[in-house]
């Protein structure tokens, strides 16, 4: 028994190993029943095994803390590979051609069922529970999973007071929470400022798994700058549905290219979909190009590549421009923030410079990187402006990532 039960926790500490900083691993001895005090079963002196114990990094409520981009090494989340019953969805790596494509026929099917007032898209997830955990403010992303899910016939479960007044405030650490949702539901939306948060969690959850003997699997709704896997999902399926595909495409982003994960997914996409031809513009301040290994990922897929500061070189050859804000709550100091703040606002004047028949694309929210408010309405009238069908488009793609996870079956 002693030896199975040694076998069982050396497996379990592989599991963790370089994912907490310097915690400290404690020998247990399965032949000593009862409670016993950690320093009598230890090898040393009780002041070594505090001194041990110490070097450990707790937050201020006692729990230990977790690096949540160690995970993002450590955890290879599943390929979809035609089959998306059960996936976590923590990354665009997990997306072959085919599975993109069946999974965008589902979401214009959907699209097609709702606009008839087909009754059954209703019935699709009924049972099935939608938990928001989000750590970030959030407007679209929020409200379109939990319209996704409301249309389907779910339910949505959330904080009722909000996080900042939740267990996570009094100190509690990721992991218990995302455990805690998966209790009470069969899919968790978790967006988090911490690279890495996603893959944690579905690290977790596949541990709670085996617990309960019920699986609960985490939908990424952004994780820091890292990736935002079901905004990228929506931003290809518009490009496609405006453009009919992206192979030979000339396509621009512009902006704060160093943060913004929605950029970041999207690039990674094109290069995990295997466009064809297509060339990628690049449009920053050199304080805010793009991380060199996502221009490297481009590269790798045969995907042409160019950066600029300048827009005047590309605009005028887009097909599609897809335009970012400078993201000031990912500074550090305001004064870097004021330096770039200004680098590239989108006017109609900008937009007169872009082709007829190309398309402009935006994650929202927007701020002065449009202009003001005459210059949204003048832009917003441009029938070249797609940003709110990208909004619906996430709401549709949302729905056929829920039903295709949780049913599995043709839609």
């Amino acid at each position: 028994m002693a030896a199975t039960v040694t076998a069982t926790l050396a497996s379990q500490r592989q599991l963790f190993e370089g994912v907490f900083e310097d915690e400290p691993v404690f020998d247990v001895h399965p032949e000593i029943e009862g409670p016993q005090d950690v320093a009598s079963v230890q090898d040393g002196s009780p002041e070594q095994v505090d001194s041990d114990a110490n070097t450990a990094k707790y937050n201020e409520n006692g729990y230990v803390e977790v690096e949540p981009a160690k995970f993002v090494d450590s955890y290879k989340p599943p390929a979809i590979d035609g089959d998306f019953r059960d996936k976590h969805i923590v990354t665009v790596e997990q997306f072959a051609r085919d599975d993109l494509r069946v999974l965008f026929e589902v979401a214009s099917t959907l699209k097609k069922r709702i606009r008839s007032g087909d009754r059954g898209v209703v019935e699709i997830a009924t049972g099935q529970v939608l938990a928001l955990l989000f750590f970030e403010s959030s407007t679209r992303t929020d409200m379109s999973f939990q319209a996704a899910m409301l249309r389907l016939g779910g339910k949505v479960i959330g904080a009722s007071n909000g996080i900042q007044f939740s267990s996570v405030y009094k100190g509690e650490d990721l992991p218990d929470t995302v455990r805690a949702a998966g209790c009470y539901a069969d899919v968790i939306a978790l967006r988090h400022p911490r690279v890495g948060a996603s893959y944690l969690a579905a690290h977790y959850l596949d541990l709670l798994a085996e617990k309960i003997g019920r699986r609960s699997v985490v939908l990424s709704a952004g994780d820091g700058v890292g990736e935002h896997p079901t905004q990228a999902l929506l931003d290809l399926f518009t490009i496609l549905e405006s453009k009919g595909t992206v192979d030979g495409l000339a396509i621009t982003m512009v902006g704060d290219l160093k943060h913004g994960r929605t950029v970041h997914s999207l690039a990674k996409l094109l290069a995990t979909y295997g466009a064809c031809g297509t060339e990628v513009n690049f449009v920053s301040p050199v304080s805010l190009k793009m991380p060199t290994a996502i221009v490297q990922r481009l590269h790798e897929a045969n995907i042409s590549v160019q950066e600029t500061e300048d827009l005047d070189e590309v605009v005028g050859s887009s097909d599609v421009i897809y335009w970012t804000r400078v993201q000031e709550e990912r500074f550090d100091e305001r004064a870097e923030y004021d330096q770039v703040k200004e680098g590239f606002i989108m006017t109609p004047s900008v937009m007169r410079r872009a082709r007829g028949e190309a398309i402009l694309m935006h994650p929202l929210p927007r701020k002065h990187e449009m202009g003001g408010p005459r210059d949204h309405d003048l832009l917003d009238a441009d029938p070249r402006s797609v940003y709110f069908q990208q909004m619906e488009n996430g709401m549709l793609v949302r729905m056929a990532l829920l039903a295709k996870i949780l049913k599995g079956v043709h839609i």
